[in-house]
């Protein structure tokens, strides 16, 4: 009977999230007899109380209660973690990064998805127990995801008139969310309302998601179909006092801090999870590598560069978390600092992904351009160069599977034919025509477009066929903005992991500041590399050219050599305050 007790153990209705001794004490401080809430507690969870042999506790202070220590992440987090990743490249499948509108679109929404994550992770990990109550929860907060999904392919800050219903139901969403976190706290002040110390954190998280709430619940009625709102910025404001709320709360009482919680671990693995979706995405850019063509050593080296770059990422990240050197506060605000990194990281990802996909669509545009020109000049009739480019400009779009009558590409082979000399500028003129035609069907071939704003003003007002040369332009346009951000990007990642290094570590050695000062260095130069942009020409032969990826891949292995050699250089730092199995004192507070 006990044997199939372990083996098929029924998930309880509700779970303490307290340890045995704080269970204990759960009536003012008074120990319970065998009838009391304790024992009430263990009918309820159908489990047995922990033991101090089996579990580890988190350091507390007389008077308060001790938390069940959670090492590592349980698999229903995990689960949530996909739905964040899963949730953005929905976002970005939806929405592509083309001008400075999508942007500031993208941004702000990867922001309210990444604090709802944080609250819902700043909650699992100190009081996350497995049961009924919480798997409803989490639940229900896995929808709340799926929402975010859903309202998110019409999430566009440049016109809140337009997609008014879209901010209505994105502010209802939000609302949502934090009712559900309301009920979850109270859940806690449940377990620990016989405890001041612990209630009154709890009490301040709950009034934080409470006020944020109320003012969702307002915000819906602020958006309508006639006038654009900027209201939706309170949403914002909300989040980061409210993650400001809970960090600043559990510095201030240890008992709800995150003190030996595996939030450290939560945040590692929400940056492995984006590294990956930007595999993902890169796999996606490589498959528009064009069918029956052989692989340029330019293109196989961008793939390989992009590959690097992500790799190097990793490194440079996992190589600097040491679990062993955080202090309790500094942990708290090197979690909240990974929005901006995370931001940043997304944004590089999603750049070295576009610039794999630009280089190979300028190898075939080079060979058009060659192919092309031969055909002109291989007759001094018109009508027969009018018969070869059209044939040439057939089979490439049968090839590409896309229709190139929109641009009317028959009436300029028709002036062509009709000019009587391929060296007049009518025929020229023609020919420039077609040839446009050419280069736009193949850089949509390969997913590149201009930025939608830009897509209606390049037809014509009175509804006639769309100009070519208008079009390239745009999507010229949006690779000049893809260039800054790109590099901003990445000089960005780099410095927000000198400042991640800075806030983890205590008690510093040489090899520490050595480590942020040559992320810090590096990264600054790389976001300078931007600057490009104002000189035309400069910018004109860095695009056009191979070595976009390249550069940044050799900016992040030189941090990445030198990472190895300061290593074996510098000393290591020392080990101090630690006893029993290597942990921290109780009293190591910053």
């Amino acid at each position: 009977m006990s044997s199939t007790k372990l083996r098929y153990r029924a998930l309880p209705l509700i779970a303490s999230p307290l340890e045995e001794h704080s269970e204990h004490q759960h009536g003012h401080g008074h120990k319970t007899h065998e009838h009391g809430p304790h024992a009430a507690s263990e009918l309820l969870t159908g489990k047995e109380p922990f033991t101090s042999e089996e579990h580890q506790t988190r350091p507390t202070l007389e008077g308060t209660v001790t938390f069940r220590e959670r090492e590592e992440a349980s698999s229903i987090e995990l689960f949530y973690d996909l739905f964040f990743v899963a949730n953005l490249s929905s976002f970005t499948g939806a929405h592509s990064i083309d001008d400075a509108t999508t942007v500031k679109s993208y941004i702000g929404f990867f922001a309210l998805l990444w604090f709802n994550w944080l609250q819902v992770t700043l909650y699992d990990v100190r009081f996350g127990v497995d049961s009924i109550f919480e798997r409803t929860c989490k639940a229900l907060h896995l929808g709340v995801m799926i929402a975010f999904a859903v309202v998110g392919t019409q999430f566009d800050t440049s016109d809140t008139a337009q997609y008014s219903v879209t901010f209505q139901q994105f502010s209802f969403i939000m609302m949502i969310s934090r009712i559900i976190l309301l009920v979850q706290y109270g859940y806690i002040l449940f377990w620990v309302r016989g405890h001041s110390k612990t209630r009154i954190p709890i009490l301040i998280h709950m009034a934080a998601f409470a006020v944020g709430a109320i003012i969702c619940l307002g915000l819906i009625f602020s958006f309508n179909d006639h006038t654009k709102s900027t209201s939706y910025l309170a949403w914002y404001v909300i989040a980061v006092v409210e993650a400001l709320a809970v960090l600043a709360s559990s510095s201030q009482w240890r008992s709800v801090s995150f003190k030996r919680t595996n939030l450290n671990e939560r945040v590692g693995l929400l940056t492995l999870i984006i590294l990956g979706e930007g595999v993902i995405v890169l796999t996606k850019s490589m498959s528009y590598v064009t069918k029956g063509q052989n692989y340029s050593s330019a293109i196989i080296g961008q793939i390989i560069a992009s590959v690097l770059i992500i790799y190097f990422l990793y490194m440079l990240y996992f190589d600097q978390v040491d679990a062993n050197r955080f202090g309790t506060i500094r942990q708290q605000f090197w979690a909240l600092a990974h929005f901006p990194f995370h931001v940043a990281l997304v944004l590089l990802l999603e750049g070295t992904s576009r610039f794999v996909t630009w280089r190979n669509a300028m190898e075939i545009l080079s060979l058009l351009d060659v192919n092309f020109t031969g055909l002109y000049y291989s007759s001094n009739d018109t009508v027969v160069i009018a018969s070869d480019l059209g044939y040439a400009a057939t089979t490439l779009f049968k090839e590409l599977e896309v229709d190139g009558s929109k641009y009317n590409i028959t009436s300029y082979l028709g002036d062509l034919a009709a000019s009587g000399d391929p060296t007049s500028d009518d025929a020229l003129f023609a020919a420039g025509e077609i040839l446009a035609v050419m280069y736009t069907e193949v850089l949509k071939y390969f997913k590149i477009s201009a930025a939608k704003s830009a897509t209606k003003a390049s037809s014509f007002t009175d509804g006639g066929p769309k100009d070519p040369f208008k079009d390239i332009d745009s999507i010229l346009h949006v690779y000049d903005l893809v260039f800054v951000y790109f590099f901003v990007a990445a000089g960005c990642t780099l410095l927000m992991m000198a400042v991640l290094i800075a806030l983890a570590k205590k008690n510093k050695c040489s090899g520490d500041y050595a480590a942020i000062a040559l992320r810090a260095v590096v990264g600054v130069g790389l976001a300078c590399v931007a600057a490009v942009k104002g000189n035309y020409t400069a910018q004109e032969h860095f695009l056009y050219s191979p070595w976009m990826l390249p550069t940044v891949l050799l900016a992040i292995g030189l941090v990445v050599v030198l990472d190895g050699v300061l290593g074996y250089l510098l000393p290591a730092p020392k080990t101090q305050g630690l006893h029993g199995h290597g942990e921290p004192h109780a009293h190591d507070h910053a």
